[in-house]
């Protein structure tokens, strides 16, 4: 399955065209402030874990949400004041976890007209 596959996800990516980072898993924190600091100079983004740079879905375990959510709660609230929403599709068999820097009325249309399909968002 790849980003094309999913129509929530190429609306996302349409959304946030030309600030777009994809982890296949979870970053650790050098790589976060490193991602932050790319939101930040871009003006608002889209990161998205557990797809390659390809655009192929790999999906985040399950298992690691809550994990994944704290921690990046917790580092959001401390690197950055920019409005961030955290969230999580389900594609089939896959988990893709996504943060929306920066979340103007634009960039949420296809969070909000496919929000069926997202869960566990939160804003921080």
């Amino acid at each position: 399955m790849t980003t094309q596959d999913s129509t929530t996800l190429s609306a996302l990516i349409r959304a946030y065209e030309n600030s777009i980072v994809f982890e296949e898993s979870v970053p650790n924190s050098l790589s976060v402030a490193k991602i932050f600091t790319q939101m930040r100079w871009s003006n608002g983004g889209l990161v998205l874990l557990g797809v390659r740079r390809d655009g192929f879905i790999i999906g985040i375990n399950p298992d690691e949400l809550d994990g994944i959510y704290d921690r990046f709660e917790r580092l959001c609230r401390e690197m950055t004041r920019t409005r961030i929403e955290l969230g999580t599709l389900i594609l089939g068999d896959r988990v893709v976890v996504f943060m929306a820097f920066n979340t103007i009325q634009r960039h949420l249309a296809p969070l909000r007209h496919y929000s069926r399909f997202i869960s566990n968002t939160r804003f921080i």
